[in-house]
């Protein structure tokens, strides 16, 4: 458990912090932490969670030999960029401090209003160091070298990576010390561990209590259960700007002029007309991002307007390439409202493409390997923050495929990242999001859905549809 806990609708609660103040400045954060928080595990041991193991945790987190895949989420903490790039081999300047044993304070280089929300998330958890250092190295791969400070602890762990069996599980069980001050309601949990597993089967089957799918698998889940529906998902159209057509800008908003959502959220009828890049789900702690920034960013449908566009970018197109242009899509869904603008493109331009319906593992390759001229993705975020879906615009990211490069992009982002006031980050984001659509690096077509179904004789289940992490804390069954 981390110092915060992030709530369903975006907001945070307690975690092993009861309270926090933040300096003017947004610089310094000092924590109040409870007393009444213990690391356990299945072997007995047993010891209060204090400062001092979020200073140890922090420091692995930054360390260059833990490789930790995202430290850089964390640079805004003073130090840890040059801790984790290998400037400085002192742990002890970052930013990280035990004022005592339930007091801590976290002092950053520059501020940044999404620190909260991440010190909900599993970069941010404490490290014990006594179990740490007992462990010699098997920290965490093990029931009996992983401690919990949570609301569960790892009973036993079976794992035979080269024998996929029924035999594989993780069982969790109760961390009653903890339950003592904060009610922990199921005894324990169970997870099996399966290779390709049938999800969905499984849930209708009654072999597990709940299940996430996106829209094409919910219309599969027929019966009586319980359902939370999330708009987190984003699909649109990307140009591979390696394509000669596709370098010039006016091209591809003619292009994008022409997209008649309407009429593709009306045959599609289980997804929406798409406004902007950020789904309507992200929030900003405990505030819509899209109420905070403006939900009406894509230009409106206009023959005329895409006609001024296409008539400026005429004498540089080659239209010896408008017959064959591949769009790759991943579903059928997308297929279908990739034909919608095809008819447009070819009535009004001539220009002809062809639509590949892919496999998962094709499509993935095929997306990063740059073999496309037009691809329909959908974005999704990791985490509850604008963040989450623009990053992949950003210059050097492994998922910008249309290779998007533009360095007033990179400062609002940088910019929206370290704003003091929430308000200015949201203008900050929705700046660049707006830059994104003009430049039509990506043109949102529709928002799609992730449906999160239990048991009705469930309850209090809680699903993070960024995180995609289920927390039993509080869930209870009738």
């Amino acid at each position: 458990m981390g110092l915060l806990t992030a709530n369903a609708d975006g907001s945070l609660s307690e975690g092993v912090a009861s309270d926090y103040i933040v300096s003017d400045d947004g610089l310094v954060y000092t924590f109040k932490l409870r007393q009444d928080v213990y690391w356990v595990d299945a072997d007995e041991f047993e010891r209060q969670c204090t400062a001092k193991d979020f200073v140890y945790g922090f420091q692995r987190l930054f360390l260059p030999e833990t490789s930790a895949p995202r430290a850089s989420e964390y640079y805004c903490i003073k130090n840890s960029r040059a801790i984790n790039m290998g400037g400085s081999s002192d742990a002890s300047i970052l930013g990280v401090k035990a004022l005592g044993d339930f007091e801590l304070e976290i002092t950053l280089d520059y501020p940044n209003p999404r620190l909260p929300a991440l010190l909900s998330e599993p970069p941010a958890m404490p490290c014990c160091e006594e179990f740490f250092t007992d462990s010699q190295g098997k920290y965490g791969l093990s029931a009996e070298c992983t401690p919990s400070n949570g609301a569960f602890y790892v009973y036993s762990w079976d794992y035979d990576p080269y024998t996929i069996t029924d035999n594989n599980n993780l069982i969790l069980r109760r961390n009653s010390k903890n339950s003592e001050s904060r009610k922990v309601y199921p005894s324990g949990l169970n997870f099996f561990i399966e290779e390709n597993g049938e999800f969905t089967a499984d849930f209708l089957g009654g072999t597990t209590t709940c299940v996430a799918v996106t829209d094409e698998d919910a219309a599969l889940i027929k019966g009586d259960y319980s359902c939370e529906e999330y708009k987190n998902i984003t699909v649109g159209l990307i140009f591979n700007r390696s394509f000669e057509l596709f370098k010039i800008p006016d091209f591809r908003r003619a292009l994008a002029t022409l997209t008649d959502r309407r009429t593709i959220s009306k045959a599609l009828t289980n997804f929406s007309s798409a406004s902007a890049i950020v789904p309507e789900e992200v929030s900003m702690l405990d505030k819509s991002y899209r109420e905070l920034a403006g939900s009406a960013l894509t230009p409106k449908y206009s023959t005329e307007a895409a006609r001024e566009y296409y008539d400026k970018a005429l004498s540089k197109l080659n239209k010896d390439l408008f017959a064959g242009a591949r769009i790759i899509v991943p579903n059928e869904s997308a297929a279908e409202a990739v034909g919608y603008l095809m008819q447009e493109w070819q009535r009004e331009y001539g220009f002809y493409c062809v639509v590949e319906t892919l496999n998962e593992t094709e499509y993935r390759t095929r997306l990063k390997n740059g073999d496309f001229e037009l691809a329909a993705v959908e974005l999704t975020g990791s985490y509850n923050s604008p963040s989450a879906y623009l990053e992949c615009f950003r210059k050097g990211n492994a998922a910008n495929y249309g290779k998007f490069a533009s360095s007033d992009f990179e400062e609002l982002m940088n910019s929206a990242e370290k704003a003091v006031d929430l308000a200015e980050s949201a203008k900050l984001y929705a700046e660049a999001e707006q830059l994104i659509i003009d430049e039509a690096a990506f043109v949102p077509l529709y928002y799609k859905n992730e449906y999160f179904y239990y048991d009705k004789d469930c309850a209090d289940i809680i699903y993070n549809p960024f995180t995609k992490n289920v927390y039993f804390r509080d869930s209870k069954r009738f």
